[in-house]
């Protein structure tokens, strides 16, 4: 039966739980029980028709504790999905460039990285995988002045 809990009840929702439950469990360390939880978030969010940033959070967050399992093809899928719901979600062209770059993916992973510096153009994060992936790329040369 619905006839439970009154809508617009201010109270923090089921989705929500999850999500901070997530964050907890990623914090800790417990990146599979992370991943269980973002995805169960994620259900219920679909569910309840959550707003697609919401949603992309979600996901580059999933990504992030996918990363950490070494799952890197499913924290690409991931960021992939993420982006789709909020192109502007810059952790989640930071978490697929280090998903790609860890593939072996250097040249995706570099445009991951370029789109991040975009939007974000002091991230430092993104201003050194740039580097690193030219370098492995070997399309780097050697600038004499850095401004800094």
């Amino acid at each position: 039966g619905g006839a439970g809990g009154a809508l617009g009840g201010g109270g923090p929702v089921e989705e929500e739980l999850l999500k901070a439950k997530a964050n907890a469990d990623f914090k800790a360390g417990n990146y599979l029980e992370a991943v269980k939880h973002y995805s169960a978030a994620l259900d219920k969010g679909v569910e309840k028709k959550a707003e697609r940033k919401w949603k992309s959070i979600v996901l580059s967050n999933r990504a992030m504790a996918n990363l950490k399992l070494g799952a890197y093809a499913e924290a690409e899928e991931d960021c992939t999905q993420a982006l789709k719901l909020d192109a502007k979600n810059v952790k989640a062209y930071l978490r697929r460039g280090a998903a790609r770059s860890v593939s072996g993916n250097y040249l995706e992973s570099l445009m991951d990285y370029e789109s991040a510096l975009r939007f974000e153009p002091k991230n430092k994060d993104a201003k050194s995988e740039i580097l690193r992936m030219k370098e492995i790329l070997g399309e780097s040369t050697p600038i004499p002045d850095f401004d800094q």
